[in-house]
């Protein structure tokens, strides 16, 4: 039987992953050429997954799913933009690699209401934000805007997109926080201690 939880865990992954990804072609509103841009609730599949399975399952669901979102960064043109090798790993580190995998931490959340969906996606916006803003601060200050501070560029740029991310992110993973339970009925092996 734990077998067969573990496929059913990985399957439903897989297809959130995957979800994820063709949420994040989508991207209605992208502001930078530099990157950055708002989805129409790329995180929300991760973010659901860890608060359905864990922390566990959120960062591994979530690490797939940043490699995947650096895939997609050197296919618009991240590789061309002239940096040196060590900026390159330490934003391929900061703003792929770390920024989506933390999306993961929203299974500290888990559990069966809106209230620690809202906390959980608003959590792992915040971290994503921080990895974002340190990678810029650190590294792109030399793109900063006439009038700009490579720290108070840092700050703009990424919240010009994150804001609106983060709120899309936390309504929609409140609003899809009723399936939860539903789906831990159904599937003994995601119930929380509390429903046992």
């Amino acid at each position: 039987m734990k077998k067969n939880d573990s496929l059913i865990k990985l399957a439903v992954c897989a297809l959130m992953v995957a979800l994820s990804f063709v949420l994040s072609l989508w991207t209605p509103l992208k502001f930078w050429p530099q990157g950055g841009s708002v989805t129409l609730g790329a995180m929300v599949p991760v973010v659901l997954v860890a608060l359905l399975f864990g922390t566990r399952w959120g960062l591994c669901c979530a690490f797939v799913n940043s490699l995947l979102q650096l895939m997609m960064g050197f296919m618009e043109g991240m590789g061309s933009w002239g940096l040196s090798p060590m900026v390159l790993v330490c934003s391929i580190l900061l703003d792929y690699i770390l920024a989506y995998t933390v999306i993961g931490f929203a299974g500290i959340f888990r559990g069966n209401d809106s209230v620690r969906a809202v906390l959980g996606s608003l959590f792992v916006c915040i971290l994503r934000y921080a990895f974002h803003f340190l990678s810029g601060w650190a590294f792109f200050g030399m793109w900063a805007e006439e009038g700009y501070t490579a720290l108070s560029w840092a700050v703009f740029y990424n919240m010009t997109y994150m804001l609106p991310e983060t709120v899309i992110t936390v309504v929609l993973s409140a609003s899809l926080a009723v399936l939860l339970p539903v789906l831990r009925r159904n599937f003994s092996f995601c119930r929380t201690p509390e429903a046992l």
